[in-house]
């Protein structure tokens, strides 16, 4: 059996960090490790890290294709269907099967709204893309897959869901050695997370499962080994299980890692405290992430984030007295958004002063609660396209709020950065942050200037 997965390349720039990023994709690292654990071949085509055009794409996929495996998040899941189209004209016979948060969220309608798919998978995908290529293989009906939605003689057929994997250190390491050389290496330790916001996709479940300590150390010493420097621990809170966190860190520390790995995690304002940040400093961290996602103290409460503004700056201070930078993220948009909220929140980022300030607009996600408010049309939410193309953090179009254009959430991103750097005095950092996100403060520009104000 022929089987290719694919990263599409991006239909338009927004965000580098998603669009040209400098690490290869983690879920297809951990299908393609798989697959391969249970004899199945398979070939990985990253564009988007290899920076391959449509085109490039296209002529490297090989003919005769039995199975071919397209990931996507939302904003992409229509250039993944451009994909799955072009393969179909070329191999009709070749089955297309769509992963990622948008088809977890949504596998029926995504089949429904793009006919070139014809299997989408919900949830983890090691074992069902395995039982989907056995399947095939051995022509059995897919009604026994669980977490999967499939086209029949009858039409869509959605079967009952999959549960998580439990054990991840039964997972093979990601297969890395099938794509190109990178700069950053992307890590998960735990899968899931325990918090409830709001805004929040959650497709690895509610409940944390994580890997033991010396599992991440082994992954982490074959990565030192073969791969540059520099990781992501791209957990969504990696520091939940402070034990497990204190066992990894101390591995790290005493195995020597800290010395050859530089990396950075994200974390919530309510699981850290200066010890522990003493520690992953110590261990080699770079940089911490911590969602703040608001400065009003209603906003945040809804957000159902399960903080508070004041553990909030305490995260911050805390990162700072141990050394390390961080990188603070904000929503503009929540339900009931106002100038005053969002201005609180603007105040709020410049007091606290994090190294790095990232200030999104709320997208309202599939299978969210916000996506749920906006579809009811409460929140004072007004939804101004159904183009999964504008459901972007940063560049996107797809909801405004009554007391809050689209434009206007646009331009509290602007004055959100100037004003942390510039009361501040971080005139250099300004300067420093505006050369390296200049593509996307041009595209910013563009969409401010040719904003149709309706």
């Amino acid at each position: 059996m022929k089987v290719a997965l694919i990263n599409p390349p991006p239909r338009h720039f927004a965000e580098a960090e998603y669009d040209t990023p400098h690490y290869p994709h983690l879920g297809l690292g951990y299908l393609a490790a798989y697959l391969r654990s249970r004899n199945i071949p398979c070939e990985v085509m990253d564009a988007k890290l290899e920076r391959a055009s449509f085109e490039t794409l296209l002529r490297k996929l090989k003919s005769g294709l039995d199975l071919v495996g397209i990931t996507a998040m939302t904003h992409e899941i229509s250039q993944a269907a451009s994909v799955a189209n072009l393969i179909k004209e070329e191999s009709p016979a070749t089955v297309t099967v769509i992963g990622g948060v948008h088809a977890t969220a949504l596998p029926q309608l995504t089949l429904e709204q793009f006919p070139g798919f014809d299997i989408a998978c919900a949830g983890e995908g090691e074992i069902t893309f395995c039982e989907i290529c056995e399947a095939l293989e051995h022509d059995k009906d897919m009604c026994g897959i669980g977490g999967i939605a499939y086209r029949s003689g009858k039409g869509i057929v959605l079967n009952e869901g999959r549960e998580f994997f439990r054990n991840l250190d039964d997972l093979p390491f990601p297969a890395w050695d099938l794509f190109p050389k990178a700069r950053i290496y992307p890590l998960v330790t735990a899968r899931g997370c325990p918090f409830r916001c709001n805004f929040c996709m959650r497709v690895k479940g509610n409940d944390q499962r994580g890997r033991s300590p010396l599992n991440v150390i082994q992954e982490l010493s074959l990565i030192a080994e073969l791969y540059p420097e520099e990781v992501w621990f791209c957990d969504e809170t990696f520091t939940v299980d402070h034990d497990r966190a204190h066992g990894i860190l101390d591995l790290m520390i005493s195995t020597g890692l800290h010395r050859k790995i530089r990396w950075n995690a994200q974390t919530h304002a309510n699981t850290v405290n200066l010890k522990l940040l003493e520690k992953m400093k110590e261990a080699g961290c770079k940089l911490v992430g911590v969602g703040i996602e608001s400065g009003n103290r209603e906003i945040l409460k809804n957000t159902k984030k399960g903080t508070t503004l004041e553990k909030a700056a305490q995260a911050i201070e805390f990162a700072r007295k141990a050394g390390l930078p961080t990188e603070a993220y904000f929503i503009f948009g929540h339900p009931y958004e106002t100038r005053e909220t969002a201005q609180d929140t603007i105040r709020f980022a410049a007091r606290i002063n994090p190294t790095f300030p990232v200030f999104g607009v709320m997208v309202p996600y599939p299978g969210t609660e916000i996506a749920r408010i906006a579809g009811e049309g409460a929140g004072g939410y007004t939804r101004i396209s159904s183009d999964w193309d504008d459901y972007n953090k940063q560049l996107g179009d797809a909801l405004e709020l009554s007391n809050l254009s689209r434009k206007d959430l646009k331009i509290l991103q602007v004055i959100g950065y100037l004003t942390v750097f510039l009361r501040n005095f971080r005139i250099m950092d300004l300067l420093k942050f505006a050369w390296t996100y200049k593509k996307e403060g041009l595209s910013l520009l563009k969409n401010l200037l040719f904003h149709e104000v309706t």
